[in-house]
């Protein structure tokens, strides 16, 4: 299922053609318009400038158009009209009497007009660029031109445009939503949020260079197709054929500019001082007027940088050892002499040196490993903390150490290295000790948290008060989590304070207490962001518990747009892919939540392949089976029973919460096989795990689901009880669509579409738009049905795709009440009428009653009319023997 392989069809020499229209437009507007010579395409190199003229010529030579094609080189220059000579009939070396007959050959009076086309024209020799001049000047040839900006070009080409005899097209870098389209229509699939980001990094907009790193990286099975997403797992190795690229693209011949570009390729950004310190400030000038380097104001200071960061990648490939290793030196011999004032500092003064070849202390490891850990590099950090330890870095580096490990899921290694709490003889060490302890009791040893009697080990409750919340106890979690953040007394750790305010917020979320989850994750972000350079994750911990808790509170319009603006911050700002993962989970999440399928399925999916090495709490599983429910609301029955037998396949994670959203899932498979008694039912189970949590508002998304199912008369005092218990407005609205269920209510279920839609439920709605209209047509009620109708169809449209029982509105169909269209789809699909009463828990006699009003309502009789009237399009109706197989067979998606 999990299908990693690299492109069965490689990227060919020309990708599409994407963010050009306005200069395709113009080149072509310009080849019809007999006043215009031409036109010339400028800029940078591999900008595009030949792509847009091979996609010109192919458009013009395609509408009958005479085509010829010339490319200016080096070694042609060398000899006049060396560029020009395969269009001649050479008899002999007279120049003169092939410029006559070139000009003779673009010169024909009648026909459509030619095109001449000449690429690099800065590297044309005089002679043929004024033949180009004279065909455009004084002949119907439409010359279509291209040049590196920056180059001189000869004199004529100039005035070309500076006289107006021919247009000029400027052509930039791509921006970044043009790259991710080039991208995924160059490798027909989408990309991973991470590796989208990484290519735009690379390659600055520069298309060519683009289309080579991703050449490059399936060669070297760095870029695979893992669950549908192109994702770059591993180090991108240089190719020979990008490598020459690059190199031809730079043009780098003097040794003082290069022994710039190495640097940079070892460390970008860098200060300019430092940088003009090292290789000097004419080098680094005429770097930049070479537009290889920019630099650029950050605050009182100048950086520099590349102006392609993937140069940096082929330099740095293709310098020799003993080069680079001078460099890593004399960057670290700078660093250390500085004040150091970077976060960043620690990390790269012992990475530098390590490189080169050189030694730290053990205080200067351990606080590169503790960087390490903050930006979550584990792998790094674990390295360093080691190396620390082995090197007298004390009690501290073991604490590190221990930390990583358990940061990775190793909690018994993490056992192995925790310091004595002997060993720990300050407040900051007995506090990180006492958090790694109780994270190690819970996830390795599986204690359960305790309930009261509190070990006054303030950052031991912090943890404390969140594992109690998956376990269930929510309660407990916030009456500690609370006490926590507002007892009095020294402040706790970042990382506690964090812990203690996310499961505050959760909990809150949990019971339905908006204020108070706007209040707790205020505490928690303040001093995260206190913290948001050293722990850049905590702030992150934090926003996400709060859409979590929004989701959960039913304010889903509210949670959607702070999960928007979170996860394109994430990816923008660099974050490592785990935390852009967890950001994918929650968009997919709260897309779920809203209905909006398509969306949900590929965050979702992007969490599946980010976080494919990372689960250090066996939450996989969770975000496994939101993935098939997402399906199941599609009406997808393959892949979601797909999804929900992977996630069976995974350790299951720990707490009767995730008990019960798992449960909600498999009612919704459950839902999209039509098997709507088995989904009921375990939708009330959910409730019921919920409920003895103490947790309503989860029960209450779980009862709502319920009557979503068919199950509305058993869950309506309920649902109402929970609406009066908390202030949720959510709440509310579940109880009033339940309600309109349970008693055919057409104008209650309008009612109820026009809050949830206002909460930003929108599938819910979308569903209560459908039954009103449903119950209204049935009644005979034409406009009310049409109104209806017409909401229901806005909000289906953006529920994009979504397909549950509840949302039918094609044919004669609108005139049943939902259950009896739940036994004519099942009838019609081939099932006999005992089947249907299994699958929907009805009695026989009940089924054949609920078919003898379908038959008449539909003015039908058998079921070979019925499944005519409620015919669906090829492949969309589940067969009868897949609807029979129901639970038994689980299908891999391909």
């Amino acid at each position: 299922m999990a299908d990693s392989h690299s492109h069965d069809a490689r990227p060919g020499n020309l990708w599409p053609l994407v963010g050009r229209a306005a200069a395709l437009r113009t080149v072509m507007e310009a080849a019809t318009q007999a006043d215009v010579g031409g036109v010339m395409i400028v800029g940078p190199p591999g900008v595009g400038r030949t792509r847009l003229a091979k996609e010109a010529v192919t458009r013009l030579a395609a509408a009958g158009h005479p085509t010829a094609w010339a490319t200016g080189t080096r070694a042609a220059a060398a000899i006049p009209l060396g560029s020009l000579l395969h269009l001649a009939d050479v008899a002999g070396p007279v120049t003169g009497h092939i410029f006559g007959q070139l000009v003779e050959r673009f010169s024909a009076p009648t026909g459509k007009r030619p095109v001449f086309v000449v690429d690099d024209t800065h590297l044309l020799d005089n002679v043929s660029a004024a033949l180009v001049y004279q065909l455009a000047v004084h002949t119907r040839t439409f010359v279509l031109l291209t040049g590196r900006q920056g180059q001189t070009a000869p004199d004529v080409m100039t005035a070309l445009w500076k006289e107006g005899v021919a247009r000029r097209v400027e052509l930039r870098p791509l921006s970044d939503s043009e790259m991710d389209t080039l991208l995924e229509r160059g490798l027909g699939g989408p990309l991973d949020a991470v590796t989208r980001h990484t290519f735009r990094r690379l390659s600055a907009g520069n298309p060519l260079v683009l289309r080579e790193l991703a050449q490059s990286a399936l060669e070297g099975s760095a870029l695979l197709r893992t669950d549908g997403l192109w994702h770059l797992g591993g180090h991108l190795r240089i190719t020979g054929r990008l490598g020459d690229l690059i190199e031809a693209q730079m043009q780098v011949d003097d040794p003082a500019v290069l022994a710039v570009l190495e640097v940079l390729a070892c460390k970008e950004p860098l200060g300019q001082p430092v940088l003009e310190d090292l290789t000097g400030h004419s080098a680094v000038v005429q770097a930049e007027r070479q537009g290889l380097v920019m630099v650029e104001p950050s605050g009182a200071r100048h950086q520099t940088r590349l102006a392609i960061p993937a140069y940096g990648e082929v330099i740095r490939a293709r310098m020799p050892r003993a080069q680079a290793h001078a460099i890593w030196a004399r960057l670290a011999e700078s660093l250390a002499a500085s004040p150091r004032r970077r976060a960043d500092d620690p990390l790269d003064l012992v990475m530098w040196r390590l490189t080169a070849g050189l030694d730290s202390s053990g205080q200067e490891l351990l606080a590169a490993a503790e960087r390490a850990a903050e930006r979550l590099e584990l792998e790094v950090a674990e390295r360093l903390a080691t190396a620390s330890g082995a090197a007298d870095g004390g009690v501290d580096a073991n604490l590190t150490l221990a930390e990583v490990m358990a940061l990775q899921g190793r909690f018994a290694d993490a056992a192995d290295v925790l310091p004595a709490p002997e060993e720990c003889d300050n407040d900051e060490r007995a506090d990180r000790r006492a958090i790694l302890r109780e994270k190690i009791e819970y996830w390795q040893y599986e204690t359960a948290p305790a309930q009261g009697n509190p070990t006054g080990e303030r950052a031991a409750e912090a943890v404390r008060a969140w594992t109690m919340l998956i376990e269930g106890h929510v309660a407990g979690s916030l009456s500690i989590g609370t006490a926590l953040l507002t007892r009095p007394g020294p402040p706790l750790p970042a990382e506690a304070t964090a812990r203690a305010a996310t499961a505050v917020v959760i909990a809150a979320g949990l019971m339905g207490d908006i204020r108070l989850i706007e209040r707790a994750s205020a505490t928690g972000l303040e001093v995260a962001s206190a913290h948001r350079i050293a722990s850049p994750w905590t702030q992150a911990q934090v926003g996400a518990a709060r859409c979590l808790a929004l989701l959960l509170a039913g304010a889903l319009t509210t949670a959607a747009k702070a999960v928007e603006l979170a996860y394109r911050e994430a990816v923008e700002t660099q974050l490592a892919a785990p935390m852009v993962g967890v950001w994918a989970i929650v968009r997919g999440l709260v897309a779920k939540a809203q209905g909006r399928v398509k969306p949900a399925q590929q965050a979702l999916r992007e969490a599946v392949v980010l976080l494919s090495e990372h689960d250090p709490l066996r939450l996989r599983g969770v975000y496994l089976a939101e993935l098939a429910g997402a399906h199941a609301m599609a009406g997808d029955t393959v892949q979601a029973d797909a999804w929900l037998s992977r996630m069976d396949g995974c350790p299951p994670p720990r707490g009767a919460l995730f008990d019960a959203w798992i449960e909600r899932d498999r009612a919704w498979v459950a839902a999209a096989a039509l098997d709507l008694s088995s989904a009921a039912g375990h939708a009330l189970r959910a409730a019921k795990t919920a409920g003895k949590a103490g947790a309503p508002m989860l029960e209450a998304l779980a009862l709502f689901d319920a009557a979503r199912f068919g199950a509305a008369n058993e869950v309506c005092d309920r649902l109402h009880q929970v609406a009066r218990d908390t202030a949720a407005p959510a709440t509310a609205a579940f109880a009033t669509m339940a309600t309109a269920l349970a008693t055919d209510d057409a104008h209650l279920l309008g009612e109820a579409a026009e809050r949830l839609h206002r909460l930003g439920h929108l599938l819910p709605a979308a569903e209560a738009a459908a039954t009103a209209h449903r119950l209204h047509a049935g009644a005979r009620r034409r406009t009310a049905a049409k109104a209806a109708l017409v909401f229901a169809r806005e909000l289906l449209t953006e529920c994009d795709g979504a397909r549950t029982p509840l949302t039918e509105l094609t044919g004669s169909e609108v005139s049943l009440t939902p259950r009896e269209l739940q036994v004519a789809k099942l009838t019609a699909a081939g099932l006999p009428s005992r089947a249907v009463a299994d699958r929907l828990g009805l009695s026989l006699r009940t089924v054949n009653n609920h078919l003898g009003r379908v038959y008449a309502k539909l003015g039908v009789s058998g079921r070979d009319a019925l499944a005519q009237v409620l015919g669906q399009p090829d492949g969309e109706e589940p067969h009868a023997q897949e609807l029979l197989r129901g639970d038994a067979c689980r299908m891999r998606p391909n």
